[in-house]
């Protein structure tokens, strides 16, 4: 098969595997795993292919080590190092004896040597397949910090152990001493390399900062490449690539004092969202090609002569072994701490500490991140609470580690990296069935991590209402940054060029705040029937102002008066439906008001999304009227529920009160009483009906509409400054708490971003 057509192949499974994962409760690897069997059953062919070892070590092991460095909590990396050290070296080596033991015994036409290498294989755990799980599970701090601790260095280890294995089984020899030796060559070498270049990139990157070389796209590329150009130095003085791109990582991920702290902010995001492609990627390519490659399990003469109930036997029994030798293990490291005193950690934030930090720095929390998570941890993390706990709990506990401890996409990637053959020209003995063992073991660990961990670690109620405590922050961030808006709005110069596009983003913010309220888990139901009920009254309205449209045989075209009633509703927050109420007054079909939506949207991109005033002046500028009308007859019906003696109403019509004296404030704006006025303070003096003969439209429209476009990024820009000002004032003042005052920043990022492109 051409290379091309299978990483195409491979491309398309991980992407649909994205997709299915929203409709079935399996982890996602799961997934992969039977999308690539699914594949390898249709297409044989793509058995066939194989990637050098070199090739996959560079491709696959070193961008994954490199994304976990940059997600490492290095605070309570160090707070919990000697565990983590137990945890990634000595366990990783006591294992590589017990189970390459265990397998040799078991099958004992595979060599020694090739059953560590495979035992080596197994040694680092994949934290990361835990997060894909779909089930609802929770960590404590300190199981969190250990598996992602241990995944990061058992990482490393488990490759160094793997090629010392490889390098007996290929050439039949092996010297304790000699090993020692060439390890200590490897591990120091690799990890002084990793070292040097790391702070050599990171200097290179702060100099090109200060140079005033800030550009997103090129810091983010060259992070990309980091990795790779790590493991290739340290592969050409022939150290260990894989621990080199570990510490270049580390050191990289250092937090540093940063002057241009927006930048840095931005570069994170972008940088976090590409990792995220690239780590993804990596993960399905590899688990859809384990898939690829299990039919090759039941094919005669390829595992050794091994039946497939043989090998399910093998692979259950090195599943339960290896887990109970880790479970041992963490027992032992679990009751030495409490033997010695330690201290519990809680895992959880005290969200009142973070009221000390000063609330202008917020683009400096999201840029170091990496810094500032480990500080908040750390409260959690180092309040002594002396331990009580049962053996009950504490069994509990270490199983849940134990399990969580699942084999993933490094492990499939470095038992691939077997060699065909030996040194004399021989075949690697029991290459296939070694490939086939491990990847029936990481399929066993994450099925009992699938199933085992929803019931011994379930998520706390607590820590279920964050989509409510994040609703209602964002429902406050955007009233807090309306009412600055409006107020903005009142003090500004009614002939300023800004005044238009001002409005402009209010309209918008009115859409956000809109939708927040009707989609609230609380009062979202109460909110929609408040609308409905409101968009009536405006209807009935409508329909009364058509019939006294037709009645005084009025020149303009009731249909041009449609689309411009449809266009005001839509420019001041209104949309859907709710919005173009004015083609149902027409009674048309529905397929005459589909027709009428297509033409609006046709409209709506030609013209930039604001509505272009040619020769329909008068029929804009009586829309205008008609458009207040029906905005003061919701007025007068929300008043009344206002005032009305259920408080949940009362409270939903007063907030949409002030989106209704909003949107007549801005038709107002468009319009003047008569001559020698020249803005919308006049506004009480108006008297309805319309009356031609009294109200002309304002001579500035048209440059309105002009300002509203030339100006408009700028005071978007502006506002989402005031709207990040307004979630640290409500986080200042605990109405929003820091969780979901850091998502809330983040979607405000994301919206600078979008802005700058």
């Amino acid at each position: 098969m051409e290379t091309f057509e299978f990483v195409l192949i491979v491309l398309t499974c991980v992407a649909a595997s994205s997709v299915i994962d929203k409709f079935v409760n399996v982890s996602i690897p799961v997934i992969q795993v039977v999308i690539g069997l699914l594949v390898a059953l249709v297409l044989p062919s793509v058995q066939e292919v194989h990637l050098e070892s070199e090739l996959f070590m560079l491709v696959f092991i070193a961008p994954l080590l490199f994304n976990e460095t940059r997600e490492t909590n290095i605070r309570a990396l160090l707070l919990n190092l000697n565990s983590i050290l137990s945890l990634a070296i000595a366990l990783v080596i006591v294992s590589v004896l017990s189970v390459g033991y265990a397998l040799h015994l078991m099958v004992p036409s595979i060599p020694l040597a090739a059953a560590f290498a495979l035992a080596s294989a197994l040694g680092p755990t994949d934290a990361a397949t835990v997060t894909a799980l779909k089930s609802n599970i929770h960590l404590t701090h300190r199981q969190q910090t250990l598996l992602s601790g241990e995944s990061l260095i058992n990482d490393a280890s488990g490759v160094v152990a793997f090629q010392f294995s490889v390098a007996a089984a290929v050439t039949g020899t092996f010297s304790l001493i000699d090993a020692a030796g060439s390890f200590t060559v490897l591990f120091v070498g690799g990890v002084a390399v990793g070292i040097v270049t790391g702070f050599a990139f990171s200097a290179i990157n702060a100099m090109l900062g200060r140079l005033g070389y800030e550009d997103t796209v090129a810091n983010v590329l060259y992070e990309v490449l980091t990795p790779f150009l790590v493991y290739l130095l340290a592969e050409t003085f022939h150290v260990s690539g894989v621990l080199a791109v570990v510490a270049a990582g580390l050191i990289i991920a250092l937090p540093r004092r940063q002057h241009n702290k927006a930048m840095v902010a931005r570069q994170k995001l972008v940088s976090d969202s590409t990792w995220k492609v690239i780590s993804f990627l990596i993960n399905g390519t590899i688990f859809v090609f384990l898939g690829m490659q299990l039919p090759l399990a039941v094919l005669p003469g390829t595992n050794g002569g091994l039946n497939i109930l043989q090998i399910l036997g093998i692979v259950a029994a090195i599943t339960l072994f290896m887990h109970a030798v880790r479970f041992a293990w963490l027992y032992a490291l679990e009751t030495h701490k409490l033997h010695k005193g330690g201290h519990l950690c809680t895992g959880k934030d005290n969200e009142k500490d973070d009221g000390e930090k000063p609330v202008e720095q917020l683009a400096e929390l999201n840029a170091n991140q990496s810094a500032e998570q480990p500080l908040n941890q750390s409260k959690a993390a180092c309040i002594p609470k002396p331990i009580s706990i049962t053996s009950a709990e504490l069994i509990k506990n270490v199983l849940v580690t134990t399990i969580a401890g699942a084999k993933g996409a490094v492990t499939l990637s470095i038992i691939l990296t077997l060699p065909l053959a030996t040194q004399s020209g021989a075949a690697f003995p029991q290459r296939d069935l070694l490939i086939t063992i491990a990847a029936g073991v990481i399929l066993a660990t994450l099925f009992l991590a699938d199933n085992l961990l929803p019931v011994l670690s379930k998520s706390p109620e607590a820590d279920s209402d964050l989509p409510e405590r994040l609703h209602k922050g964002e429902i406050a961030v955007l009233e807090a940054t309306l009412a600055e808006l409006r107020s903005m709005l009142q003090s500004e110069n009614p002939m300023s060029k800004y005044l238009p596009a001002l409005r402009l983003t209010i309209t918008r913010y009115t859409n956000r705040l809109f939708a927040s309220r009707i989609t609230a888990p609380d009062s979202g139901k109460l909110m929609k029937e408040v609308i409905l009920h409101e968009t009536e009254v405006q209807r009935k309205c409508l329909e009364e102002l058509r019939k006294r449209h037709v009645k005084t045989n009025n020149p303009i075209p009731w249909d041009q008066i449609v689309d411009d009633i449809t266009s005001i509703r839509r420019s001041v927050g209104y949309y859907g439906p709710i919005a173009n109420i004015a083609a149902k007054t027409n009674h048309r079909s529905r397929f005459a008001v589909a027709l009428h939506e297509l033409k609006l949207s046709a409209q709506r991109i030609i013209d930039g999304g604001i509505r272009h005033l040619e020769d329909a002046d008068q029929s804009y500028y009586q829309a205008c009227l008609y458009a207040l009308e029906m905005e003061y007859a919701g007025l007068d019906d929300l008043e009344r529920i206002a005032n009305g003696d259920d408080e949940e109403m009362a409270v939903i019509a007063s907030n949409l009160m002030i989106d209704h004296e909003s949107a007549i404030e801005s038709i107002w704006s468009r319009i003047n009483i008569n001559d020698e006025h020249g803005s919308s303070t006049t506004q009480v003096s108006y008297l309805l009906p319309y009356n031609l003969s009294s109200h002309k439209m304002s001579p500035h429209f048209r440059q309105q509409i002009a300002n509203a476009r030339e100006y408009a990024d700028d005071v978007a820009e502006n506002a989402l400054r005031i709207e990040l000002d307004q979630i640290s004032r409500l986080q200042s003042e605990g109405v929003i708490d820091r969780e979901v005052a850091a998502h809330l920043r983040e979607n405000v990022y994301y919206l600078q971003m979008t802005l700058s492109e």
